[in-house]
């Protein structure tokens, strides 16, 4: 039985995880056909959906140890959310490829740390009050494939060019969401802002060692290999006749299969350790990439969407579990940060080269992922011969 203050830990992260992921189930499915709706071309939507990623790269790790080393989570997760939804709606001030552009690089600089910190808080929750992390992000993935329904109805009904509006509202949202959000257990032991975390070279150098980079580049390839998927899969499915409407029912049962993933999690973490999570990811993904460009019959995409259990929530869980296993609860912000550094540069390469094929191959170009996969096996193999040392604060 959890205490109430447990039970209110779970509800409010459950809360802010749908806040973000309700706008986020707009963006990753239909802003490649919103751009799309300005007439740019698939180099150019490339271009754009490769920004956020470059800015993961250059600014996660900083953003994420800021909340580190001031020691209230809390804290850094508002101040990044109002900065992002209100940067972000700048975009509708002009449509231009420059605009656009300028607007994505600014606001993503706050928004590439929202999931890594929040990640960190509520594995924090689970470390302190032992709370089924799986079923507080699940609540993300409910209200992402929500919004992959209302996204498809709103675009078929009023249009591409609209579907803007929709995402620029759900990010004000989210700005509300994270003003509930609990409080960061650090300060529940009263510890001042001052007395973070002290980041320093000894500190840092943990990070060093190679089968936390191994792991790491080989989860991170995984969700790179769904970079084709999130920019041009829509547009692909519109190429051979699926309807907007029916694009969002297919992204919502990725959504449906992840979350039942996800409610499971504690059941399953503790039956299947995170390196056999991430293996099954891998092997997932292979054969799903594999087969995603034979021009399926509408049921053949329902069940590769299926799959998006095993190639993106099994890869995901599967780090939370080794990032929560070998690193102390004081450095995961910065842990999680450097996992969303590694997401964002290859998920950018991913991007950049998907726009590219897709111009030249279209949907063959989606079994380019496969071979990321194939990368990722390989990886994970290898990591079964190296020592994995826990990561801890310096006393």
């Amino acid at each position: 039985m959890q205490a109430p203050y447990q039970q209110n830990y779970a509800i409010r992260m459950s809360l802010f995880f749908a806040g973000f992921f309700f706008p986020f189930g707009i963006y990753v499915p239909f802003f490649g056909i919103w751009l799309k709706s300005l007439g740019f071309g698939p180099e150019e939507i490339g271009l754009v959906l490769t920004i956020p990623m470059i800015a993961r790269v250059l600014f996660t790790p900083f953003m994420a140890a800021i909340s580190d080393r001031i020691g209230d989570r809390r804290l850094a997760l508002r101040i990044y959310c109002s900065f992002y939804g209100f940067s972000f709606a700048l975009i509708m001030l002009n449509d231009s490829l420059t605009w656009i552009a300028l607007v994505m690089a600014l606001s993503h600089i706050a928004q590439s740390a929202i999931v890594p910190v929040g990640d960190s808080l509520a594995l924090a929750g689970t470390r302190r009050f032992g709370l089924d992390y799986g079923r507080m992000r699940s609540s993300g993935t409910l209200a992402f494939l929500a919004a992959n329904l209302a996204a498809g109805l709103f675009m078929q009904e009023f249009g591409a060019n609209k579907l803007i509006w929709l995402l620029v509202l759900g990010n004000m949202l989210h700005i509300l969401f994270s003003i509930s959000l609990p409080i960061d257990p650090r300060r529940i032991d009263n510890k001042a802002l001052t007395s973070g975390t002290r980041l320093d070279w000894d500190q840092l150098k943990q990070f060093g060692q190679s089968c936390f980079w191994v792991i790491l580049i080989a989860s991170s390839l995984l969700q790179a290999s769904h970079s084709m998927l999130y920019s041009f899969s829509a547009i692909y499915w519109e190429k051979i006749g699926i309807s907007a409407n029916m694009t969002g029912i297919l992204w919502s049962m990725a959504s449906v299969a992840e979350i039942i993933l996800f409610r499971y999690s504690k059941k399953i973490s503790a039956r299947v350790d995170w390196k056999a999570l991430l293996m099954i990811a891998a092997l997932v993904a292979i054969i799903r990439w594999a087969t995603f460009p034979l021009e399926l019959p509408t049921y053949g995409y329902v069940l590769l969407q299926f799959l998006h259990a095993g190639s993106f929530g099994c890869a995901h869980l599967g780090t939370m579990f080794f990032i929560n296993e070998i690193v102390d609860d004081e450095l995961s912000g910065t842990a999680q940060g450097i996992y969303t550094m590694l997401t964002g540069l290859l998920s950018a390469l991913a991007t950049m080269a998907s726009g590219f094929l897709y111009a030249e191959l279209e949907g063959a170009a989606f079994l380019s992922m496969s071979i990321i996969g194939l990368l990722a096996v390989v990886l994970l193999l290898a990591s079964r011969w190296l020592p994995t040392p826990r990561i801890r604060v310096n006393i």
